[in-house]
């Protein structure tokens, strides 16, 4: 009938239509945990639908050495976002252009991950600068750093002490600076409610 049943714990939680939308008896969701699915096979559904019909009406990609089948979702500053339709839904690359721009290198594959080339063809193409956007790394740093003093234990280890400046570093450049004075006014607001 055109549409794709989700099955969850043994049951049909949902039907996905052609056009990407989600149809559900409001009564197979009646938990906390089947809403929780519903609402992540909705945001997968949306997302297949956007690439999907991007895919669909991209000029192909036309390079020296590379197969047929990729097309071009975006492109900017040498950087080259493409996907192309596989057997299970679609795979997408990000490349280098070639100084002549005949052809591409350096590629960065993603199966069927479109939200994580967008990112890499963001950083990559410089439309979003690197030093603005944290790594998982850092971001890992970061949570157990924040553990560590709210429980009143400070870092770790003198690695994570350093990791944190460095963070510290990165998130002053990209924060105007505070004038002094309200610097101290909020370390003697803190003081007090101490």
């Amino acid at each position: 009938d055109g549409l794709l049943p989700v099955e969850w714990n043994g049951r049909i939680l949902c039907r996905v239509t052609e056009r990407g939308a989600v149809r559900y008896d409001p009564t197979w969701v009646d938990t906390d945990r089947a809403k929780a699915v519903l609402a992540r096979v909705t945001e997968a559904a949306g997302t297949v639908m956007e690439y999907m019909t991007l895919l669909e009406a991209a000029p192909p990609l036309k390079a020296e050495g590379l197969a047929d089948g990729y097309r071009v979702l975006a492109e900017f500053n040498g950087t080259v976002l493409a996907g192309t339709e596989t057997l299970l839904g679609a795979q997408f690359v990000t490349w280098a252009r070639d100084y002549d721009r005949k052809g591409v290198n350096n590629g960065h594959y993603y199966m069927e991950d479109y939200q994580s080339a967008k990112e890499d063809f963001a950083l990559r193409s410089g439309l979003v600068a690197r030093e603005r956007v944290f790594d998982r790394e850092q971001l890992e740093e970061l949570r157990q750093a924040v553990q560590g003093f709210l429980c009143g234990e400070g870092p770790a280890s003198y690695q994570q002490e350093f990791q944190c400046r460095r963070i510290l570093e990165q998130i002053n450049a990209q924060l105007p600076a505070r004038p002094q004075n309200q610097i101290q006014r909020e370390g003697h607001h803190l003081e007090q409610s101490m």
